[in-house]
């Protein structure tokens, strides 16, 4: 490959190289796969050969499966790879065969016994799109209640990230363990995974390599609510200062020796004019952050689903409803500086309801 990626193992016959003492290297270049009799199936499969790889504790960065042509051909020479990267001086050649030959009895079994596999050293960062929740102070924050959703405060307004038109509520903020600085969001679990999409199985993320299943703040209805709730008020807003500015108009310029009542009519219409003013301001602003930086739900992934509970009846006394779900924020979504943890804006008044930020009783480290 022209990025040079380490290859560890690959199971069939080697592929043709050049001979001679003067002979340069091919130059393989990936290609994509159209039409393959592995497509209907290739979710249940992709399932098991990473279930097969966490199993064996291979650290893998991802599963490509890929065709291969030399450089400036079209025509691939290798129609389809089952194409493995993992970290880098994680896997041993001995634990590499032994994983190619496990993924091949899966292919086999699936009807695709001809399909290779091969393991390379590959590493995959992850950029997190979208820029961090807005931080929020009431007390000093001139537009509170508009901000708010744009904001880590409870109740948070989440949904997942592939069915954005689901959304629900983040009722406490966690520490995963004593030691681990990772917090995690707690939810009901038919938030997590709304049962018209999921069925109803509990789910843990084990490691690094599994799937994510990504939450987003403010699904679709929640951030048109949101943007839709500043525009209707900047309108408002600019209607009344017309009123007020119409009642100034009336009154007239002060006159010296005009009534005490006059004047304070007059001032008391200024202020409200340029309050007004101040406030349509400060909503403009926003309206632009959010709708700039915020639109797609690309942009306002904050975290990943870290544990599902089944929905059941409880087997206590009172047989309440187990319906929870904990989801891991991503720390580079949060300002730390800023986040005011397990606090409730009550409303307009700049109030918190507060709890300590605790760490569970149970242990859920899990990965």
């Amino acid at each position: 490959m022209p990025s040079g990626a380490p290859c560890i193992y690959k199971s069939g016959p080697a592929w043709p190289e050049r001979e001679g003492p003067q002979a340069q290297r091919f130059i393989r270049e990936a290609r994509p796969v159209y039409g393959h009799p592995i497509a209907p199936s290739w979710f249940k499969i992709g399932t098991e050969i990473y279930e097969a790889l966490d199993s064996r504790n291979v650290m893998w960065t991802s599963i490509d499966p890929i065709a291969f042509a030399n450089a400036g051909e079209t025509m691939p020479f290798c129609p389809l790879l089952m194409w493995i990267g993992v970290k880098r001086r994680s896997l041993l050649y001995g634990a590499a065969v032994a994983a190619a030959e496990a993924i091949k009895i899966i292919l086999g079994l699936a009807g695709f016994p001809e399909i290779e596999v091969a393991f390379r050293e590959s590493e995959v960062t992850r950029s997190v799109a979208g820029p961090k929740l807005l931080p929020f102070s009431p007390l000093i924050d001139p537009i509170p209640e508009f901000t708010k959703p744009f904001t880590h405060t409870l109740g948070l307004s989440i949904a997942p990230h592939k069915t954005p038109y689901f959304e629900g509520t983040g009722a406490l903020y966690l520490r995963i363990s004593k030691g681990d600085d990772r917090i995690v969001l707690l939810t009901a679990a038919h938030v997590a995974h709304p049962p018209p999409v999921y069925s109803n199985k509990g789910m843990s993320r084990k490691g690094t390599s599994q799937p994510r299943e990504e939450i987003i703040t403010l699904g679709n209805m929640g951030y048109q609510r949101a943007t839709s709730d500043i525009m209707t008020t900047i309108g408002d807003l600019a209607r009344l200062i017309q009123v007020w500015n119409r009642v100034i108009e009336r009154l007239g310029p002060f006159v010296p020796g005009e009534s005490a009542a006059v004047t304070e009519k007059r001032n008391s219409n200024q202020l409200e004019v340029e309050k007004a003013t101040k406030r349509i301001v400060d909503l403009n602003k926003l309206h632009d952050e959010v709708t700039k930086r915020r639109t797609t739900p690309d942009q306002r992934i904050i975290g990943r689903t870290y544990h599902v509970e089944p929905v059941v009846v409880g087997d206590g006394p009172n047989k309440f409803t187990r319906d929870w779900a904990l989801i891991e924020l991503y720390r580079e979504k949060i300002d730390w500086d800023t986040f005011t943890g397990n606090k409730v804006y009550v409303g307009v008044f700049p109030f918190f309801f507060c709890l300590p930020l605790p760490v569970s009783s149970r242990s859920f480290s899990l990965s």
